[in-house]
């Protein structure tokens, strides 16, 4: 009875008249509104872009992309390229007659001096025929406010910018392009619209995506730099220069073509303007209006003719109407819409129905047909379920239960919910009726865990609970507020359950050795009560055995290792810190000092370890930390700061913690960190000291020495963070930066002062150190003969033959090289023979010792004479009073440099002190 008067209301409520009069409505509306509606504006771009499909055109041929491609990309070999090879194509597309050039290439940043130029000198000898893009952008994303990117002045000088942004609509597809926008006050053209040669600066227009992409001439920019692109295939035509990689990522989505990179997008605008198709649309909101009314009408007056006719009618206008829009789009370059009208021509089909059927009581039918429908699928589906599916009423009886909810509760329809269920249950469904009595308009859900113990096994279940209001609009407030349905669904998790134990115990534990991993060790040793010593273990030579032995003979000794310590301390917390890393966790109550648990862990390991059959001989080293000496949660790193401190002292074994120690590793980590950063930022800079020639006291070059002015630290001595670049592998980057600094800075010296730069043992050997050279010679413009490198004897005892012929190939560039700190090192004679050295420079321990020390002072006059022997010039170094300096030039040195001569500075200071500026 409920479900045939609720059919009666619908019924009367949907009647014809109203399905009427909202049809007409609609159809009415739609030409108004239909335009702005996302639906209707991608069917007309479906239909647009197939009406381009079905009528394709041939590009003209006037113009020619040169596509920066991978051919050219692997060519080159790096990216951004160079931009003398923008030059050398300028210079060969102007030799080809070209006309136009579009550089479709941001150069809105400084590249070097020296490639800038060659740029600049290209374009000019270009005669301005050449455009280069101007990019308008948001300067933020929540802005409306926009800035120009344009080229650099010097390239803007003897070029015309023109505007090359891709627009994209809302659905990420470009179709229009826009002729010009202003730039600093003035119109300037697009690339497309210069291109097209039309005078238009304003507005925008839609591509003719009927002209095919592959028709438009294009050629490698490889190919062009080669001279394999005939002359006459570039002679009088148009280029457009830019990137189709798609590596360059510069590729956007377009009708008809999937995605095309964003020159030939460029290229298809401006075919569109050169074959005169500018593309237009007119306002068709009247005319719809007309069609949609005389739609009207005519279904209203013809309700005897059939439904199949007037669908054979509307088909036809469908049919003709699509051929005229096809045709205005393809010979007249009209843009004609046709989704409002066939959207228009579908609502009177089906109010045309409706005329002749009552579509109320249709739509009433097959609402109650759904409705008896879903209530049998919902029946079997909860019957069916594998999971237990429970539905009750207010009165917390079961009204519905599937087969499996039955067989666990061991219960069945219209029995009690809370007398079958378990606790967990219970409890939740009384607190969601209790929640549900303070907010009755809502839905309350619940999800609790609980274990049962079935005939063999315990298994794990999740129960979800869900009490939500029912409708009553007959039923007076207060009842309306009590009665709710509810549903209960039960899983079993048991798999789950045992999955995510297994899980949590394998993220806890070492894969190879089962002890603990580093996380959980550490989370573990924040839990231990009362004092703790930690010891860190490391197996001494571990990656040496691994090279030697192989890696599986590398794990059977990390699971030996594992084993002993288990035996040893089998009620300790042990773990696997990471690679051969090892760490034990200890009460520090025991009556022991530190000095007997070390001698007694270092026992572990007297004895060889079986491995693969052999025996085979192992020393560990040991860090150790006791909870009292450091900061909560701090305790795994004090270790870890010993363990540092025993494997720097040579023969040392094990260390205890020490603050200051671990202050010093802190701030060498610190440092090492903030180092990677300090370049970007220029926090390092370079000091000059002055060298002098004896004979003359004029300045002669100067000395290269880098500094650190840390934010927070001040200035760091470069005795400090040298070793620790060394150590880290930044020394190569802080030496290429150092080498090209000087450079340029000695670029712009008077006369021929030359500057020397020092270069370390492990930048010569780790770094191609003749391409660093190349590098900041050919940047900063700097003579070869005005650069010495001074390296140390560490740069060679190792790789004498390959460091000599790296000293050579320089040497023969002009580059001099001095032998720095000679005197204090190996300094034997049979490789001072063999080398290609310029300069000797006598370290500074002698120098200072000299006066009134024959002995010394004989050494010294035996260096000179064996430099001077090999032709080599002789710096004498830490040169501090006038009997120094006079001491070393009686001894037949050339140059001096030290404090006598002033300490190191400012380039631009050390100059005015030597009285050049």
């Amino acid at each position: 009875m409920r479900d045939r008067k609720a059919a009666g209301d619908l019924s009367n409520g949907i009647s014809t008249i109203t399905v009427r009069l909202l049809l007409i409505a609609v159809m009415l509306a739609l030409p108004i509104f239909g335009s702005g509606i996302g639906l209707v504006q991608g069917i007309d771009n479906s239909l647009f872009a197939k009406r381009f499909q079905w009528a394709p055109r041939t590009a003209t041929g006037n113009i020619v992309f040169v596509a920066i491609d991978k051919h050219s990309l692997d060519a080159v070999g790096t990216w951004p390229w160079p931009r003398s090879i923008y030059a050398t194509l300028l210079d060969k597309l102007t030799a080809s007659g070209v006309k136009d050039i579009f550089l479709d290439v941001d150069f809105s940043a400084l590249s070097s001096v020296k490639e800038d130029g060659l740029l600049a000198a290209a374009l000019a000898r270009s005669g301005g025929g050449v455009l280069l893009p101007v990019f308008r952008q948001q300067e933020m994303a929540s802005s409306s406010e926009t800035s120009v990117t344009r080229p650099i002045s010097p390239l803007l000088q003897n070029a015309w910018p023109v505007f090359a942004n891709v627009a994209m609509d809302a659905d990420g597809f470009v179709r229009r392009f826009d002729l010009g926008s202003q730039l600093d006050g003035n119109p300037t053209q697009t690339a497309a619209s210069a291109l097209g040669r039309i005078v238009s600066s304003s507005g925008s227009v839609p591509i003719d995506f009927s002209i095919r992409p592959e028709t438009v001439p294009t050629f490698s920019l490889s190919d062009v730099l080669n001279g394999t692109v005939p002359t006459a295939a570039l002679k009088d035509r148009s280029i457009v220069v830019g990137s189709s990689a798609a590596e360059l990522k510069d590729i956007f989505a377009v009708p008809v073509y999937g995605a095309i990179a964003g020159p030939l997008i460029h290229v298809l605008a401006a075919e569109t303007v050169l074959q005169n198709r500018l593309l237009r649309m007119v306002d068709q909101a009247p005319l719809e209006l007309i069609f949609a009314a005389l739609l009207i009408v005519a279904v209203i007056r013809s309700r005897a003719t059939g439904i199949v006719t007037m669908m054979a009618v509307g088909l036809t206008v469908l049919a003709a109407g699509e051929m005229g829009a096809f045709l205005l789009q393809w010979r007249h370059g009209i843009l004609v819409g046709t989704a409002v009208p066939w959207l228009t021509l579908l609502l009177a089909w089906m109010l045309a129905l409706n005329e002749r059927v009552d579509l109320g009581r249709m739509l009433v039918a097959i609402a109650n047909t759904e409705a008896r429908n879903t209530r049998r699928l919902m029946r079997r589906i909860i019957a069916d379920s594998s999971d237990g599916v429970v539905a009750f009423d207010s009165d917390l009886r079961i009204v519905e239960a599937s087969e499996s909810a039955k067989a666990l509760l061991q219960s069945e329809i219209g029995a009690p919910l809370l007398g079958s269920a378990a606790t967990a249950i219970i409890d939740s469904v009384r607190r969601l009726v209790s929640a549900y009595d303070a907010e009755p308009g809502k839905v309350h859900t619940a999800l609790v865990d609980f274990s049962s113990t079935g005939a063999s096994r315990l298994s794990h279940y999740e129960a979800s609970v869900t009490i939500s209001p029912i409708e009553q609009p007959d039923a007076p407030p207060t009842a309306a507020r009590s009665r709710f349905a509810g549903c209960l669904i039960i899983r079993d998790i048991t798999a789950r359950y045992h999955y995510e134990e297994r899980l949590k115990r394998l993220s806890e534990l070492d894969e190879l050795t089962g002890l603990f991993n580093r996380r959980e060790f550490a989370s573990r040793l924040t839990t231990l009560e009362g004092g703790t010593l930690l010891s860190v273990l490391d197996i001494e030579r571990f990656s040496s055995l691994c090279a030697t032995l192989g890696r599986d003979v590398g794990d059977e000794l990390l699971k030996a290792v594992a084993a002993r310590l288990g035996n040893a301390f089998a009620d300790d917390l042990l773990a696997r810190l990471d690679r051969d890393h090892f760490g034990i966790a200890t009460s520090a109550a025991d009556a022991r000092s530190i000095e007997d648990f070390a001698d007694g862990l270092l026992a572990l390991f007297e004895e060889p370890v079986l491995l693969s059959g052999a025996a085979v001989p192992i020393s560990v080293h040991l860090g150790i930390a006791r909870s009292d000496d450091t900061a909560p949660g701090a305790l795994l790193n004090a270790a870890e700061s010993a363990l540092d401190a025993a494997k720097a002292a040579k023969g040392r074994r094990w260390s205890s913690f020490d603050p200051s120690t671990a202050v010093r590793q802190a701030r060498s980590r610190r440092l090492e960190r903030d180092m990677r950063d300090a370049l970007g930022k220029r926090q390092f800079f370079l000091l000059f000291q002055p060298q002098i020639e004896f004979a003359t006291g004029r300045l002669v070059g100067a000395e290269a020495l880098i500094r650190w002015d840390h934010p927070e630290f001040g200035m760091i001595s470069p005795t400090e963070f040298i070793p620790i670049a060394e150590s880290s592998g930044l020394i190569c980057d802080i030496g290429r930066w150092t080498l090209l600094e000087a450079c340029t800075e000695a670029a712009a010296w008077p006369g021929e002062l030359s500057v020397a730069v020092n270069v370390s043992a492990l930048q010569f050997e780790q770094s191609n150190i003749e391409t660093d050279v190349k590098e900041a010679l050919s940047s900063s413009g700097l003579p070869p003969s005005r650069l010495c490198l001074e390296l140390t004897e560490s740069a060679f005892l190792n790789r004498a033959e390959p460091s000599i012929a790296i000293m050579s190939a320089l040497r023969g560039k002009g580059v001099g090289i001095a032998l720095d700190d000679f005197g204090i090192g190996y300094s034997s004679m049979a490789y001072l023979a063999d080398l290609p050295l310029d300069k000797l420079k006598i370290d500074q321990s002698f120098v200072r010792r000299m006066i009134g020390n024959p002995t010394i002072l004989e050494i010294l006059r035996a260096i000179i004479s064996l430099a001077h022997g090999l032709n080599l010039q002789v710096v004498g170094e830490g040169v501090e009073d006038e009997l120094e300096a006079e001491a070393l030039r009686r001894l037949g040195c050339e140059t001096g440099q030290g404090y006598l001569f002033g300490r190191p500075n400012r380039s631009i200071r050390m100059l005015q002190l030597a009285g050049f500026r």
